[in-house]
């Protein structure tokens, strides 16, 4: 293995030994950090919430129901080591769906809510708020108007701020007091037709930030970068203005630098008349920086501009599409690499703010079966099954906070495949480096880079199974992330083979390994 890289975290038991004649100090019994739960399939509810060095929350769905319709949800919190403190249940109710988490400093607050196959239009949620060290708990209920469905969840001073989209298009803020279940609602565009992109709650002033797109006609939607007070009066609303550039924004991002100082950053698509307005595509990242709330300058880089796309592409597309463009004015027609891109939240990391971007495609394969005709005669009858969702690579771009592109850089992953849209590379920050790290097939890919250079190229580092004769078979829904320190979680489901057991006996498992990156 490489020097650099990922290790694997092992536990040691030490025994005494004092029977028979000679006796040995000790022995050592060292096996991987590991959880393994048995699963019946990779559709099963397990999730983990980190909860940096005290430990982590690994919770499911099980199938017991209450007098009262609802569904127990169990609660295993451990500790560094991975060893269980406690295993508590809740009821909530079974119309409801876990949908996110919001951390406190000694309390995990779960966000459930009614699902899409409930028709009720009063929406209803729940709110477990869990104390870690001594695994209380306290449950919240509620109701949000008009089918309405969240779109960010925070818990600051233990007050929740849902930021919610309805079916009449009137975005707003529903706060409820935890302590006793009040809530309050703020409507953040009374009688315009809008939708809220993102929210976020400034925890010093309990500012409400949100970036809005305004409807202002059938085919004619606008950003707004707004702030209000916590009671809901308006302070700024500011137009995210494109000049009239013929590129339409998909995925936006936002993060404030000061009290008067906000960076907006996202992807975005050429405009044309064949194209919607939020065509999945993207043709590369825009820039935005706000000072008291005023527009500063709009910038726009297209993918095939950056010095490093060739990490994803071949040179050959790439010439090819640098020639159409030059033939062409970019006023008239912007050529793209049209990406499907999954954007992570911006990374603020040594003055520079870090836009990434993961590339992926649907996957499909077509499944035939043969049928008969009403005379008896054999016809093929084929259809296409959704596979997952398959990553590609991952993009990168910093900027300072006038929104200037300082480096770019990018990765392939290799043999990522999953269910769920959500980020499958962590980004590290190490002193001037970043690194890239992911969990696919039993194995944790890490690359180092240095802003636009690469200190260290792929490598995979192969994780210890619980024993030496486990053999991996299949894996599915992996994914990794920081934990505390140098440490790192990954999890997944896991199809495993005891070769030392003869036929073909195997075991479907839920996992969790603690691994270290060692430098």
């Amino acid at each position: 293995m490489n020097h650099n890289g990922f290790i694997a975290v092992f536990l040691f038991w030490f025994t005494w030994m004092t029977s028979g004649q000679s006796q040995e100090p000790f022995t050592v019994t060292d096996k991987p950090l590991r959880i393994e739960i048995t699963a019946h399939s990779d559709k099963e509810t397990y999730r983990i919430i980190p909860c940096g060095s005290a430990g982590m929350i690994l919770f499911y769905k099980s199938v017991e129901v209450t007098p009262d319709n609802s569904t127990r949800w169990y609660f295993t919190f451990y500790d560094r080591n991975l060893q269980k403190s406690w295993v508590k249940s809740a009821p909530i109710l079974s119309s409801l769906d876990y949908r996110d988490v919001a951390t406190g400093e000694d309390t995990l607050y779960f966000y459930f809510e009614t699902n899409k196959k409930n028709k009720n239009k009063e929406v209803e949620f729940q709110i477990l708020s869990v104390l870690l060290q001594t695994g209380s708990f306290i449950l919240n209920n509620g109701k949000t108007p008009e089918s309405g469905t969240m779109v960010s969840f925070e818990v600051i001073r233990r007050q929740a701020y849902i930021g919610i989209n309805n079916e009449n298009n009137e975005p707003a803020i529903l706060i409820m007091d935890l302590p006793t279940g009040k809530p309050s609602l703020v409507p953040l565009m009374p009688g315009e037709p809008s939708s809220l992109v993102r929210c976020s709650i400034d925890p010093a002033d309990l500012m409400i930030n949100a970036l809005i797109y305004k409807q202002l006609s059938k085919n004619n939607n606008v950003l707004f970068l707004c702030r209000y007070l916590s009671d809901g009066k308006k302070v700024f609303e500011s137009q995210v203005s494109n000049k009239n550039s013929g590129r339409d924004f998909i995925h936006t991002s936002e993060i404030d630098i000061s009290n008067t100082e906000t960076l907006i950053a996202g992807t975005y698509t050429v405009a044309s008349a064949g194209k919607k307005s939020k065509e999945i595509e993207s043709t590369g990242v825009f820039v935005s920086p706000f000072i008291s709330s005023i527009q500063e300058s709009m910038n726009f880089y297209n993918f095939l501009d950056f010095k490093n796309i060739s990490q994803l592409l071949s040179e050959n597309d790439i010439l090819s599409l640098r020639k159409k463009s030059m033939k062409k004015s970019r006023s008239d027609q912007e050529y793209s690499l049209d990406f499907s891109l999954l954007l992570h939240d911006i990374l603020p990391w040594n003055n520079q703010f870090i836009v990434a971007a993961e590339a992926y495609n649907p996957q499909y394969h077509t499944e035939s079966f043969t049928d008969y005709d009403f005379y008896g005669r054999p016809y093929t009858n084929s259809y296409s099954v959704f596979d997952g969702y398959r990553f590609t690579g991952i993009i990168l771009a910093s900027f300072d906070k006038e929104g200037k592109l300082i480096w770019d850089n990018a990765m392939k992953l290799r043999n990522v495949l999953s269910l769920k849209l959500e980020p499958k590379v962590t980004l590290y920050p190490s002193g001037n480096e970043l690194i890239l790290t992911y969990f696919s097939e039993g194995k944790v890919a890490c690359r180092i880079i240095d802003k636009d250079k690469t200190i260290e190229k792929t490598s995979f580092s192969e994780l210890e199974l619980m024993t030496a004769n486990d053999k991996l078979l299949a894996e599915s829904g992996s994914i990794m992330v920081h934990w505390f320190d140098e440490y790192f979680l990954c999890w997944g489901y896991q199809e495993i083979r005891d070769i030392s057991i003869g036929g073909n006996d195997k075991r479907m498992v839920f996992f969790c390994n603690k691994v270290r990156f060692d430098r």
